[in-house]
């Protein structure tokens, strides 16, 4: 009974979406148009034999106003409305749903209320800017007095206007349509906010908990403490673990830019044989994922006695970065004009001091880009280092502590998945240790990093 209800409702709804839009361009035909003829439109059957039976506005022949009826346009009208009927439905429940669990779940309940809050304040600040720019009122001290609830508002109201600006073009700013797209830009940043934002917090609480074998059910600890990070330096290996991850980015990092940009400039600079096929091979081998070749890779550790040595893994992070890297560094590169090394050459400078003089220089957003790139790989793989360094190395006593061999991913899994590490806490303070230089040098190179990413999406 219900299931019948349900596709009625539907149905009925489809209907009616169907009928709203063949009335309103009929209507439309007719010299007709405005909100009352979208809402007669809803009406079932009397909206279409009401304005059938009014006169024409403008000048319409009867084949125009049949065409509105034809079977192409209405079996398109059909379809669309069917899929959009669907789909709001779909959104109904999924709100319905979610204030249903909103009220009963606590935890929930506080997020919604949060959000709330926060989309009225954003709206509110929104809104009071608007209308105090329309006033001709602007700047950074607008926005902060604008961010003040009411108080804001009844400010601006009070001021006299220091532009030529009109009543109508005031009211334009509290237009439903105007809020209405403020409320989704400024719901729709929230959302990304918070679930950008309570992982961050859930983490930070989690970290100053000292929980071992229980995930925390609140965002922060009623008490918090420094035992997890403790517990982190007393009685794990940590800072080995940090020393050894630390030691593969900055190698990664130096020499693999070194080298990648080195043959970058080759490929971008210089014309020779099997210059093209080298690139298109290059371009292949970035489908291929890395963890195909393990068993390759193992048996060449083992067999040049590499494995159980951290720094060894900075062989194939840097071989497996040169393929990606070297398109991208190789695009920028191909953007510099020429003209620039016939001149230096005219000035008698050969090839290495236009690399080192002119060329470096000039390519420092990309190469930032990709030096920093190269530093986050170690700190985030787990693969290769759990695979590669989880055997004791070659000449090793008996007794040998395998876990200082570990990389920083590596042992912080330990903390969620083995029985005998586990320490939720452990893990989360561990994460914003490993998050700590990697933040430092997003902050520091920022500016290259942005025109990077910008000039290895417009460049190649």
């Amino acid at each position: 009974m219900k299931l019948f209800i349900g596709i009625l409702i539907f149905l009925i709804i489809w209907y009616v979406l169907v009928q709203q839009s063949m009335v309103y361009e009929y209507a439309k035909k007719k010299g007709y148009e405005g909100k009352r003829i979208r809402f007669i439109g809803l009406i079932p059957v009397f909206g279409l034999l009401y304005y059938r039976k009014k006169e024409s506005l403008v000048k319409v022949t009867d084949y125009e106003l049949k065409d509105v009826f034809n079977n192409e346009k209405t079996i398109e009208r059909v379809v669309l409305y069917f899929f959009g009927t669907i789909a709001f439905i779909l959104l109904f429940t999924m709100i319905a749903v979610f204030g249903y669990l909103s009220i009963k779940n606590n935890a929930l309940r506080t997020i919604v209320v949060t959000f709330l809050v926060i989309l009225a304040f954003l709206l509110n600040q929104g809104l009071v800017v608007d209308y105090a720019a329309k006033k001709g009122y602007e700047g950074t001290r607008v926005e902060l007095i604008a961010s003040i609830p009411i108080y804001g508002a009844i400010y601006f109201k009070k001021k006299q206007s220091i532009r030529n600006t009109s009543k109508l073009a005031i009211k334009e700013v509290f237009k439903p349509s105007r809020i209405f797209e403020k409320i989704f830009v400024y719901g729709e940043l929230t959302i990304v906010a918070t679930v950008v934002l309570i992982p961050i917090i859930y983490i930070f609480g989690m970290a100053f908990s000292n929980i071992q074998s229980d995930v925390p059910n609140q965002l922060w600890p009623e008490t918090p403490t420094l035992g997890a990070f403790k517990y982190l330096f007393d009685e794990t290996k940590f800072t080995t673990w940090y020393s050894n991850t630390l030691s593969i980015a900055v190698i990664n990092m130096l020499i693999g830019t070194v080298i990648i940009t080195g043959a970058a400039y080759v490929f971008a600079r210089f014309s020779f044989k099997g210059k093209k096929a080298g690139l298109l091979s290059l371009l292949v081998l970035q489908a291929f994922p890395s963890f195909m070749g393990l068993i390759a890779m193992y048996v060449l550790f083992w067999k040049f006695g590499l494995l159980g040595r951290p720094w060894a893994l900075s062989i194939l992070y840097i071989g497996g970065s040169i393929p990606g890297n070297l398109w991208l560094i190789k695009g920028f590169l191909s953007q510099i004009p020429k003209d620039l090394d016939e001149s230096a050459m005219i000035d008698g400078a050969n090839k290495l001091q236009i690399f080192f003089r002119i060329i470096l220089p000039l390519s420092i957003p990309i190469l930032t880009f990709v030096a920093v790139s190269m530093f986050m790989g170690p700190w985030m793989d787990y693969m290769l280092p759990g695979y590669l360094l989880n055997i004791p190395k070659t000449g090793a006593e008996p007794g040998y502590d395998i876990t200082q061999q570990w990389t920083l991913a590596v042992g912080l899994f330990k903390f969620i998945n083995d029985p005998t590490y586990r320490h939720y806490s452990a893990f989360a303070s561990g994460a914003l240790l490993v998050g700590l230089p990697i933040t430092v040098l997003y902050v520091v190179f920022q500016k290259y990093i942005i025109e990077g990413v910008m000039a290895g999406a417009t460049k190649g």
